[in-house]
This record gives structure tokens, sequence and C-alpha cells, in this order.
């Protein structure tokens, strides 16, 4: 029984080197395969990882929204935020004594640049304060009751900007140095604001580079202070107090606005992208179908041409179990060199891909390579090299050996 397992890998590490170029077609499609399943998983699992750590890291216990934000077109800044009174909200929400700080976030398109000639768009971050984020190398900005003044929009304003760091850096500004900023080009080229500080928070958070500055000059020059207008509410909640609990209060108190936590707030992005989490899946599959039929399709083929060579061997005395294991054995090492080739593979290309997104998104471990992927990508190559070629081998075997010799 040992000799002739023997003989079976040996016939089959010679058909292996025999014919070069098949191998390599046949390697490479189970290669393509496996590492089709390693990137895609990857990259659905840093999807997920990556935006339940980004809401980890904002530090934030409850998201409260008026709806989805919405593009307006023609409008300064180009999004309109959900939710209005935005200053005075955040005042009834923080006088709970179950909530901490209620501060309200407004995310418009700003203009801004070294020099009025030379003027970039960015992600204008609107916050009350920036004691509610890290801010390096800088004192960052006070509150905007300088401006926001009793309710009105007629104080002195701040003129304090934190940028991040990939803006700072564009743009090659020190803190302290001045920038031009404003809601549309004309209003940048003759408003200057000075950097008080740089902050990772927010280009993290949106993957997108950031210019955050006090809530009340963002809305003045975008356009949204008639409404006092702001994109989302973040509450954190009291250190005794239920999460749940007080989410299900507020959302009472305000049937209008939309209350989420952490992980409420991350499923409803990811369902917001549902269709791309399916088309993900979609690919998924298509590639190990694709891999694996590839490498039937070789070994049919392969078959096909040795069909004399299988008769052959029939002929000797060869049984038919013999010989779908010679087949199979084939298959295997298909298998597993393929499997080595697209797990070496994983790496560097995850490593590659993470580039490309950090370089147009802002995300830089959007793909994590997880043991979980390695092993599905493994089992991949297993499903496509060896069951495929146990079938095909048993297939093969069974004809009758004196038809084939006798053509």
């Amino acid at each position: 029984m040992l000799e002739r397992f023997r003989a079976v890998i040996g016939l089959a590490a010679v058909r292996v080197r025999r014919d070069r170029s098949r191998t390599v077609l046949a390697v490479c499609a189970v290669a393509l395969a496996v590492l089709a399943v390693t990137m895609l998983g990857s990259l659905g699992l840093g999807v997920v990882d990556t935006g339940q750590q980004k809401f980890e890291s904002a530090d934030r216990d409850l998201w409260v929204s008026g709806g989805p934000l919405r593009i307006a077109p023609g409008t300064v800044g180009g999004f309109q935020g959900g939710i209005v009174d935005a200053h005075a909200t955040s005042r009834r929400l923080s006088s709970s004594s179950r909530v901490d700080t209620a501060s309200p976030l407004l995310f418009q398109t700003i203009y801004v640049g070294r020099s009025p000639d030379s003027l970039r768009t960015v992600v204008g971050v609107g916050a009350t304060s920036s004691a509610g984020f890290q801010v390096r190398g800088g004192d960052g900005f006070g509150r905007d009751a300088g401006f926001y003044n009793a309710g009105g929009y007629n104080g002195t304003a701040s003129r304090k900007v934190v940028l991040s760091d990939g803006v700072r850096s564009d743009l090659g500004v020190d803190v302290g140095e001045t920038v031009y900023l404003g809601g549309t080009t004309s209003d940048a080229r003759r408003t200057q604001y000075t950097v008080v500080g740089t902050s990772p928070t927010f280009s993290r958070f949106l993957g997108a580079d950031t210019a955050a500055l006090p809530l009340a000059e963002l809305q003045a020059m975008t356009g949204n202070a008639h409404t006092d207008r702001a994109s989302i509410v973040t509450l954190d909640v009291a250190a005794d107090s239920d999460v749940t609990d007080v989410k299900q209060a507020i959302q009472a108190d305000y049937p209008e606005y939309t209350v989420r936590t952490n992980a409420e707030q991350l499923e409803s992005i990811i369902g917001n992208r549902i269709l791309l989490v399916a088309a993900g899946l979609v690919l998924t599959v298509v590639s190990v179908v694709a891999g694996a039929a590839l490498s039937v399709n070789l070994l049919s083929l392969l078959v096909a041409q040795e069909q004399t060579t299988i008769a052959s061997l029939r002929a000797l005395g060869l049984s038919r179990h013999v010989v779908a294991g010679v087949i199979a054995t084939q298959g295997l090492y298909y298998g597993l060199l393929g499997a080595v080739g697209g797990l070496v593979m994983t790496v560097p290309f995850a490593g590659l891909l993470n580039r490309v997104v950090a370089s147009l998104f802002g995300f830089d471990t959007l793909v994590q390579v997880s043991p979980w992927v390695v092993a599905a990508g493994a089992m991949t190559a297993f499903l496509a090299g060896g069951l495929t070629a146990i079938l095909a081998g048993w297939r093969a075997s069974g004809v009758e050996p004196l038809a084939v010799l006798e053509r």
C-alpha cells in the first residue's frame, strides 16, 4: 500500500514537471483565485474594522442626526446640514445630568491656500471649540461664543484654524503662520486665518484633508448662519448612565432626529453601502468559481491530450483508483503551488493597495490581512486544485483503455 502511494506521488510529480507551460498556467489560475479571495476578504474586514476604530477614536457615545447629509447644488459649501438651531439644541441636550457634553459639528467644502492664487478645496469642519479633539503644536481655538454673540453672528471672529497634517504639509505652512480661507474663492482671497495647530482627528474620521474652525464662523461663510445648521451633534454620556437608556430618552424628546449609538451609526453607514458590499461578495464568489473553472478546464485538457498515456497505464494493469490518484495528486500539486504563490503575493499586494487607498481616501490600513483570510485563501486553493482534480481524474480513468488504444 505504501509503495503504491509512493508511486502515485512520483508519477504525479513527473507529470507536473513534464509540461511546464501547462503547470505554470494551472498554478497561476489557482494563485489568482487565492489572491482575489485574500485581497477582497482583507478589504471587507478592513472596512468594518476601520469604521469601528473611527467611531471609537471619536470618543463619543451617541450621534444625533437630522437625516442623511444632502448635497445642495449651487450653495456655498455644497452640503445641507440636517440639524437646525444647533447651538440651542446642544445646550438643551447637555443640560441633562446624564449627558456630559453635546457638540454640534458642521461639514462643508471650503477653500484654503497659502496665497490667494493657490487655493484648494478641503473639508471644513465647524466645532464649538477644539477642546474635543487632539491638537498638536498649538493651542487650538476656544469656544465660538466670541462670534456667536447671544444668538447672533455679529461678534468678533477668531480667524483661527486647525489643519490636518496633510493640508499643512501640502501648503508648506507652520503653526503661527496664516492661510487664506473661505467658503468661496473670492471670500478666501481676502480672508486670512492663523494656523493654531494641527490635528489628525477629523482627517482620520472622514478619510479626507480637513480644516477645523469655530462652528459659527464656518456657518457664516457657508450660508448656514440664518438657520444655525449642523450636520450632526455628538454626545458624551455621563459615566454612571446607560447609553441605551439615554438614547431612548433623547429619541423620545426629539422624534424629528435620529439618535444612534456608535455601533448603530456604523451599521447605518455600511447599510448605505450595501451595493458595494454585495459587489465585493459577488466578486469574491466569481473569482473562486473562475479560478476553479480554469483549473478544471486545464486539467481536462491535460487528460484529453494524454488519453493514450492514461489508457496505456490502465492496459499495463494499473487500477482505476491508482490512475485517478495520479491525476488527483497532480491537481493537489497545482493547488499547493498556487496557494503558496497567492499567499506570498498577498502581503505585498495588500501593502500596495493600502498605499493607493491612502493616497486617494486617506485611510492607510484599510486592507487588513487576518489569519481567517489566509485560511480562506488556502481552502480556495485546495478546492480549486484538489477536489476538481479528483473529479477530473476519476472521470478520465473510467475510459475503456482498448477503445482509446485502437484509435
